[in-house]
């Protein structure tokens, strides 16, 4: 066969790159695979090792030819040095196959786990609203936008506080944009997250008031502090419209940030 419809039948087949392990009936002598590179593992001897240790065949010929190499070099150094009985050798190219193996299997989970990462992009909204000139009001959904912009205007009211500082509200929705073309994984969801944070901690934030899971799931992985004594989380806003025990926890966390409403 000649050398182009060779390569043309390797093309159609989807095979870059092919490499006999042993001279082909009636083929010219190969000039670039050398002898000592053959493999002479029987069939039956590579998908052994490849089922015992779950790795692909080819992987498990290359280990084998591996193991080879290993025995004749330390077989070539104890000849040299001392006469050791061949059970000796066996044991140390067995050593160094199991090593091969091992970081094989290694790369292999690595391996998968990459490619099981989870890309799917999670959904959310949140709602960011500045209050005052050090405070941000977030809650996780448009219907309760509206309602917490008439709440923050009466708590700033109550408080004396400017009300010409209230600025319109800024909405971050994830996915950013509806298509799979896109890494809109969880990963890529926090850095932008945690840039939008960046930005109103910048404009010099020093307080945060959110309502919804949401909120606390995914503003302390922007970098928010959810914990402290310059926030305020509710599960909703209802919740703190209708018990004045939620009013109260409200208004003292708000006293206590004093000059910097």
């Amino acid at each position: 066969m000649l050398e182009q419809t060779r390569l043309d039948y390797l093309q159609a087949m989807g095979i870059t790159q092919w490499m006999p392990r042993s001279a082909l009936e009636h083929a010219p002598q190969p000039r670039w695979l050398p002898t000592e590179a053959v493999n002479h593992h029987s069939h039956q001897e590579v998908e052994q090792l490849a089922q015992s240790h779950h790795i692909p065949p080819v992987m498990a010929a290359e280990l084998l030819a591996v193991g080879d190499a290993a025995q004749q070099s330390r077989s070539a150094a104890n000849t040299s040095t001392s006469n050791k009985p061949d059970v000796s050798q066996r044991t140390e190219a067995n050593d160094a196959l199991e090593t091969a193996v091992t970081v094989a299997e290694t790369a292999k989970t690595e391996t998968a786990k990459t490619e099981t990462a989870d890309l799917t992009p999670p959904r959310f909204e949140l709602h960011f609203l500045r209050v005052g000139q050090h405070g941000v009001w977030v809650c996780q959904d448009a219907q309760t936008l509206d309602a917490m912009m008439r709440f923050a205007y009466r708590v700033m009211a109550g408080m004396q506080q400017p009300l010409d500082m209230m600025q319109a509200p800024l909405t971050f929705r994830w996915p950013f944009i509806e298509s799979s073309h896109h890494d809109q994984s969880r990963a890529v969801a926090v850095q932008a997250l945690t840039a939008q944070w960046q930005h109103f901690a910048t404009q010099g934030a020093r307080y945060i008031i959110a309502f919804g899971d949401n909120c606390q799931h995914w503003l302390p992985q922007a970098g928010a502090d959810m914990s402290g004594n310059n926030s305020f989380w509710a599960a909703n806003l209802n919740q703190v419209l209708e018990t004045p025990a939620e009013k109260r926890r409200l208004w003292h966390m708000l006293l206590q940030q004093g000059s910097v409403l």
